[in-house]
Order: structure tokens, then C-alpha cells, then sequence
């Protein structure tokens, strides 16, 4: 599992917890309506650690996709 840090709509920080395959599912899934999925906005450890004051910072987040056929 590793460990990275979004932004959400409102610009907070999410941490989120997961495996690379179901970050790399996430960024190219569709809807069932055949539309794009808006990705995940990634952003680097260095500018969290500059904006952590000023922003809000939610719980960690597991996150897993990969489903089993």
C-alpha cells in the first residue's frame, strides 16, 4: 500500500491510502453512461507540507478497486 495526497473539490487535503493498481483504475475509469470519471488531483508531499496550515486536513482514506471476477 502506499500512501499519497489529494486535493478534493474545496482544495482541502485528503490523504488516501491504496495500491498503485487501483489509483491507476481511478484516473481511467468511465461512468456507466461512457463518461470520463474526473481523476484524483495528486499533489506532492512538499506542497502539503506548505499549504497543511492553511487548508483543512480529513482522516486517511483507504482506498481499493480492484474488484475480483
Amino acid at each position: 500500500m502506499i500512501e499519497v495526497i489529494c486535493r478534493n473539490s474545496n482544495n482541502n487535503l485528503v490523504p488516501v491510502k491504496g495500491e498503485r493498481q487501483s489509483f491507476k483504475l481511478r484516473q481511467r475509469a468511465k461512468t456507466q453512461d461512457g463518461l470520463k470519471v474526473k481523476p484524483l488531483r495528486f499533489i506532492s508531499f512538499k506542497e502539503a507540507d506548505k499549504i497543511m496550515n492553511k487548508k483543512v486536513v480529513y482522516p486517511v482514506v483507504t482506498w481499493y478497486s480492484i474488484s475480483k471476477l
